[in-house]
């Protein structure tokens, strides 16, 4: 047993870490000494015998921590005698020549150690004058605690907002780097360093699961929070070559991976490292001629010392040793300035063909390694030949997949070698792979087809290459088949692998995850801007738009209590602090959403990045990151530390205001647009208020009926998705159930009667029954129920050419206004065009014929004509578009071979195709007998808008309009035809391939001036910087699906101020939408909107909308000619239910802003000769 006194035993006092005192009062129980003092001259602490203190308890556990070697303790009294002061001494887990001591402590000891040390350590106080044991004045001081009480609750986001902007301290990226066109910003050859950094450095870093901590004297030690163990030195861990790119949302993360490609293009990967297995790096001229040791017990460990193609009877020639070594040493040697020259010789081939690889064995004991070969033998498993390659693989999604290819011509010049992989391309053999391309992309669909060619083992079945080589060189000529069971994925060290929004890589059930741990990867990187879902990077150029949100009045009605008998179950379980004085001393709880990202991030760490430390052990993250932060009470101490420690290990990122202070993106201005519906619409609206009220009384909000019941959680989201399409325009061919509802009126009274239904309840019945009585009895209601399209009003045209070309019961005799839908307008349009003379009563006969078609087609596809129409639509976009490229084509072979002024090269270029922008309208129109037709608003206020703006600002400006419905998109589509503006559409109905298109031709030409986008598909990803206008069909409920859009267009390269309108309709839960998303503004999660407290309350309480009895005439809003062409800024749709003031005051620096023309602030579109598109044969 060592002397407590000597400073030779691992356990003296001096050697551990002095961690404080414990204060104990004694009251009048007097202390026995022993008289035997400890090193530092106090005493031991009493046995956890005596029980005769006021916390005894308190002497067990030390007692039990001493016996254990977790802790040592000394106490004195103080001088009143009434105080008893403990000191402890934590033991370092790293104390020399005691790790065996203290890992033989069996699994239940340490258990409740680590339960005591929990109890223990809180409340020890680090003070001098406790340390002294000298009594504390009665006015007591703040304390210093050994671990820190001050709570930190921050979120997830939070944490990772204030993760530190990284800088490289051993790599330097220069302003230019070869084969990149475009020069970086220094923050992003920041990103770029680090990231090389991360991928070359083999220095260990420290150990992210220990935190620094101080003793009484000051010095350093670390804590982990998991163990609640100390060490005297922070132990450190296995770097990890790769990481995660969480770059904020539009600075260029793919401009970054581009850069670091071709900033390390030349750089070799390596053989897979393994300690039971000699793996040299070799190549097929040096594995069949060269003669040295390593080459040799290669081909006899392969079987291959006696084979007839072996050469090595000559000395390796100097070009040969070039051949093998230009190829083995990477960007030791360079060859990319002499590739030209050598392409000229016959060397280049050889070069090529001489890819380097290594022989990987299935060691499966190291006896079995180790043990010399057996040449009499037979070889019953051939290694399996893996190639070493330069180039970098990169998954993306398939929307992705053109944006990466206009990237790379954007910013790389075109000597880089890249492949795109499309879902029909055949992938090269693994060799090709490996040798002739610097980059290789293909979509993520794509990359999981090729996880079902995973048989490796067959690989060791196949037999070294014994094709003959190159008339006049040694180098071999290989034509081996590859097997088809096999992808050339898998044959293959992949130098780096990139996965592009690669969030999804957080699910451990992905087959993206499954195939990536069979392929052979030296470095892997996640390329997001949303690590997990409540991790946003959405704040580079959003400073001004959060002061104006600010400043948003919100609606009182919608901030009031919700009664406590609301049912709604939300999921996650963490409370939500308000940041009040009240709650400043309450831990937040991390709940189930805050646990279920927690695993997403540990998924991408440990399974898919293979971060060594956690790689090792699957269930480490979990235990000593996620449980210490999801603990019942709140995080433990030093959690949200520890879990910052983890990201910043993994994540390359910028702050923001080191990003700002380098960059800085144009105005962006965010505004709610409140408007009123339409009479039309109303009556529509409150048709479907009307079906939710009778429900909820008649089955007095109970029970399976009621349609907010738990169980009707699907029938209430279509519920509701009805209804906001019903804010744009909705149509009914079951009048929205009116009929019946009329019908069964009595009923509906007689069982609330019955049932005794509170006042206010029957007062909302009476309401419903009439709003459904009113619209059932309006004629021109009923009859535009029949068709989805949006009727627009129009005048000035012949009653029997009206009634010949319109829908339906629209022409009814009895009508109160002449309403017609979009197509039909076009129609008669392109008809009068072209013959513009044409008689009434032919014009009434072409009509009708027209009318006989549409149905005959109708039936011929079992389809509603809407859907007729819309393939029409979407039949002339694929034409308009494809028109366009065949004009941007031409005009790049006019760039360079004819002289034509840039000025007029466009029309130029439209002449010779055949194509015209603008055709001439005949001067017979003036005679036409519908020269004086007129198109005025539609009857979808929405719609009335979006023209509006539309015509006012396309002429200099590109619009960017979202939807979540495809109906909304196509409703937009008509209208934009029928004024003759240019668009492109981006939803599911849209093709991959035209999808792509799309994008191509709205950034490459200035023939289409918008772009209809459905918001599930085009919220990531995509560069559409071309436009500087966005609008928002309806208020987005979720803010981070908000903001992604808006990146679209506000990121790096945009040079315009950015405007964004989204659409309200009043008093509706559109209204309801926006005031409630302000109030939960930084609450962590949002919940579903048909979950949340305050939403759900709004819609199980329906409100009818106001609606006028006449419906109000527009002769006052500037209508459009028929036959002549729309002049943008010229003409616009005034509607009178869209009105200045918003639903509640507005901030003063808050414009809501009206329907209303107003001057265009903008500065002329400089003329500039388009970027050149290259296309694909």
């Amino acid at each position: 047993m060592h002397n407590e006194h000597d400073k030779s035993n691992p356990f003296a006092l001096d050697n551990l870490l002095s961690a404080g005192t414990i204060r104990v009062d004694i009251q009048d129980s007097p202390l026995h000494c022993a008289h035997r003092h400890e090193s530092d001259s106090w005493h031991p602490v009493p046995s956890r015998q005596l029980s005769v203190y006021a916390e005894d308890d308190m002497f067990c556990k030390i007692s039990f921590l001493t016996e254990h070697r977790f802790l040592r303790a000394t106490c004195r009294l103080g001088a009143g005698k009434r105080v008893l002061y403990i000191r402890i001494y934590l033991v370092p887990t790293d104390l020399p020549s005691v790790q065996e001591i203290l890992r033989c402590r069996s699994e239940a000891v340490m258990k409740e150690g680590h339960r005591h040390l929990q109890a223990t350590l809180p409340s020890i106080v680090q003070d001098q004058r406790s340390w002294n044991a000298d009594e504390l004045p009665s006015t007591s001081q703040p304390q210093n605690y050994f671990l820190p009480r001050d709570i930190d609750n921050r979120t997830m986001a939070e944490i990772y907002s204030d993760l530190p902007s990284l800088i490289s301290s051993t790599v330097a990226v220069g302003r230019e780097i070869r084969g990149l066109r475009s020069t970086l910003y220094e923050y992003q050859r920041q990103s770029v360093a680090v990231m090389i950094e991360k991928e070359l450095s083999n220095q260990p870093v420290q150990d992210p699961l220990y935190i620094p901590i101080s003793n009484i004297r000051g010095e350093r030690f670390y804590f982990q929070p998991s163990t609640l163990t100390a060490a005297r030195d922070c132990p450190t861990v296995a770097r990890c070559k790769g990481g995660i790119l969480c770059e904020e949302l539009g600075t260029g993360k793919t401009v970054m991976i581009l850069g670091l490609i071709l900033a390390t293009v030349d750089q070799l990967s390596q053989p897979e490292e393994s300690l039971l297995d000699y793996r040299p790096v070799m190549s097929p001229l040096a594995y069949r001629t060269f003669p040295a040791d390593e080459y040799f017990n290669a081909r006899r460990r392969a079987g291959m010392h006696k084979s007839s193609t072996l050469d090595i009877t000559r000395v390796p020639s100097l070009v040969e040793i070039l051949l093998h070594r230009i190829r083995t040493w990477g960007d030791k040697v360079d060859i990319r300035s002499c590739e030209e020259q050598l392409e000229a010789s016959n060397l280049w081939q050889l070069l090529q063909a001489n890819t380097p690889f290594y022989h990987h064995y299935s060691v499966k004991s190291p006896m079995c390694a180790l043990a010399p070969s057996r040449t009499r033998d037979r070889i019953s498993e051939y290694p399996r030949l893996m190639h070493l390659t330069t180039a970098t693989l990169v998954v993306v999604p398939i929307n992705l997949l053109g944006q990466w290819d206009r990237e790379i011509l954007k910013h790389c010049h075109s000597t880089v070698r890249y492949l795109i992989v499309r879902q029909t391309t055949q992938i090269p053999s693994a060799k090709a792979l490996a040798s002739d391309y610097d980059l290789i992309i293909m979509t993520d669909s794509r990359f999981r087809r090729e996880a079902v060619k995973n048989k490796v083992a067959h690989l060791h079945k196949l037999k070294p290459c014994t094709c003959a080589p190159f008339p006049g060189s040694r180098v071999p000529d290989c034509r081996c088949p590859s097997d088809p069971a096999v992808s050339p994925l898998l044959q293959i060290r992949w130098k780096r692998l990139v996965i592009d929004e690669g969030h999804t890589s957080g699910n451990t059930a992905a087959a993206l995850n499954h195939f990536v741990r069979g392929l052979s990867i030296e470095r892997k990187w996640i390329v997001t801007g949303t690590p997990t879902s409540n991790i946003l990077g959405l704040s580079l150029g959003r400073r001004q738009d959060d002061d104006i949100e600010n400043d948003i009045g919100v609606d009182s009605t919608y901030s009031l209590p919700v009664p406590a008998t609301t049912d709604c179950s939300v999921s996650d379980t963490s409370s939500i602090s308000d940041g009040g004085a009240e709650n400043i001393n309450i831990s937040r709880v991390w709940g189930t959403y805050d646990y279920d990202n927690l695993r997403k991030l540990g998924a991408m760490i440990s399974d898919f990045l293979a971060v060594p430390q956690f790689h090792s052990d699957p269930k480490l993250f979990g235990s000593h990151v996620s449980a210490p932060l999801c603990d019942r009470h709140g995080p433990r101490v030093g959690a949200v530390k520890v879990l910052s420690q983890v990201m910043e290990m993994v994540m390359i990122r910028h702050r923001i205001d080191d990003i700002e202070e380098e960059v800085v993106l144009p105005l962006m201005r965010h505004t709610p647009i409140y408007m009123d519906l339409d009479a039309y619409a109303a009556m529509s609206y409150n048709a479907m208020q009307a079906s939710i009220a009778i429900n909820a009384i008649d089955s007095q909000r109970e029970g399976q009926d009621y349609i907010f019941h738990p169980r009707n959680a699907k029938n209430l989201q279509i519920a509701m998705d009805n209804m906001s399409q019903g804010m744009f325009w909705s149509a009914s061919d079951i009048l929205f159930n009116v009929d019946q509802i009329r019908y069964e009126a009595p009923e509906f009274l007689a069982r609330a009667t019955a049932a005794e239904v509170p006042d206010h309840d029957m007062a909302l019945l009476k309401q419903a029954l009439a709003h459904a009585e009113a619209a059932a009895k309006d004629y021109l209601w009923r009859a535009m129920q029949h068709h989805e399209d949006v009727p627009f009003r129009v005048t000035g045209i012949d009653s029997a050419v009206f009634e010949a070309w319109t829908r339906g019961k629209l022409k009814d005799k009895f009508r109160a206004e002449d309403l017609m839908h979009a197509n039909r307008l076009c129609d008669l349009r392109a008809l009068i065009r072209s013959r513009p003379l044409m008689k009434i009563d032919r014009l009434v006969e072409e009509g009708k014929a027209l009318d006989i078609n549409e149905r005959a087609r109708c039936e011929k596809k079992s389809a509603p004509v809407h859907d007729v129409t819309d393939a029409a639509q979407m039949k002339k976009m694929v034409s308009e578009v494809k028109d366009e490229l065949e004009v941007m084509k031409e005009k790049e072979k006019v760039y360079q071979a004819e002289d034509v002024p840039e000025t007029d090269i466009d029309d130029f270029v439209r002449r010779k195709l055949g194509y015209h922008a603008t055709p001439l309208l005949s001067k017979l129109l003036s005679s036409s007998p519908l020269s004086g037709t007129c198109v005025g608003p539609s009857l979808s206020t929405k719609l009335n808008f979006i023209l509006s703006e539309v015509l006012e600002h396309s002429e200099k400006e590109k619009f960017l309009i979202f939807s979540n419905s495809p109906l909304t998109l196509a409703h937009i589509a008509e209208a934009l035809s029928l004024i003759e503006i240019k668009y492109l559409r981006y939803t599911t109905d849209v093709s991959l391939p035209l999808r792509e298109q799309c994008v191509m031709t709205f950034e490459s030409s200035d023939t289409f001036r918008v772009f209809l986008m459905e918001l599930k598909l085009g919220a990531r990803g995509l560069n559409l910087i071309s436009a500087s206008r966005v609008i928002f069909c309806e208020p987005v409920w979720h803010p981070d699906v908000e903001a992604q859009a808006i990146k679209r267009v506000h990121r790096i390269g945009q040079t315009r101020p950015i405007t964004v309108k989204t659409l309200v309709i009043r008093h509706t839960a559109e209204e309801a939408m926006v005031s409630r998303r302000h109030l939960l503004k930084g609450s962590g999660k949002v919940p579903k909107m048909t979950t949340e407290v305050g939403m759900r309350h709004f819609m199980e309480n329906p409100r009818f909308l106001a609606v006028p009895t006449e419906p109000e005439r527009f002769s006052s809003s500037l209508q459009i000619s028929l036959l002549t062409y729309a002049e943008p800024q010229a003409q616009s749709f005034t509607s009178p239910h869209t009105l200045e003031e918003s639903a509640t005051p507005p901030a003063s620096n808050l414009n809501v802003i009206n329907t209303c023309n107003r001057p265009d602030d903008t500065a002329d579109r400089a003329m500039k000769r388009p970027r050149t598109v290259k296309f694909a044969d």
